[in-house]
């Protein structure tokens, strides 16, 4: 693309702070909008025109200090949180919002904390949760309820303890380890024992080999 050119471009300003419009960035996109302060070339808001189909009629704003956002002096808020004022709304009409902090952390902290997702097809309406490392859960009480299925899968050891108490229940209980899988059961096969041995096949004049 050629270099783009405005001949309608005004500016006002002092050694303190610039107001542009028409602005053409080094990128040779153009800023309708855009007010600079005059102590720092990166510290600016930027109201642009062109460039791709994000960018284009899209807001930026740079600093190379902290941006901060303090509001909701006067939003109302009620003893249990069920019915409090918005003080803050973040609202993507379409796409996704993403927050990043590659050198650091992002921390949320509030009396209350919700998490809510709204599927709508049966392929969305997940809370996704992937770490590298470690997922810590600690509360003086957790509480885990599925309307369908609940799962746990360790790759290694699943440790379940209860220092004082701990309770099993169920309508029916299977329970199977590995040799269950090669031996089977002394009391006869169980759904779970029938599931193990798909795990397992038997060539011929060899023992049993994992799949």
């Amino acid at each position: 693309m050629s270099q783009r050119k405005n001949y309608h471009t005004v500016r006002y300003g002092t050694r303190d702070g610039e107001l542009q419009f028409g602005h053409i960035h080094k990128d040779n996109n153009e800023s309708a909008v855009m007010l600079r302060s005059g102590h720092d070339f990166i510290h600016y808001i930027s109201m642009d025109h062109t460039g791709n189909e994000i960018r284009k009629h899209g807001t930026i704003c740079r600093s190379p200090g902290s941006f901060q956002v303090k509001a909701g002096d006067n939003a109302k808020v009620t003893d249990d949180n069920k019915n409090n004022d918005a003080g803050i709304t973040m609202d993507a009409v379409s796409g996704d919002i993403i927050l990043r902090a590659p050198q650091g952390k992002i921390r949320i902290e509030a009396q209350d904390i919700e998490l809510v997702a709204n599927g709508y097809n049966g392929r969305t309406g997940y809370i996704a949760l992937d770490s590298n490392e470690k997922l810590i859960l600690k509360s003086k009480s957790v509480d885990i309820r599925a309307t369908e299925t609940a799962r746990f899968f360790s790759e290694n050891k699943l440790d379940v303890i209860g220092n004082a108490i701990m309770n099993i229940y169920g309508g029916l209980i299977d329970m199977a380890d590995g040799a269950t899988a090669v031996k089977g059961s002394k009391t006869g096969p169980s759904s779970t024992e029938v599931n193990a041995k798909k795990l397992f096949v038997k060539p011929v004049g060899t023992g049993s080999v994992r799949r």
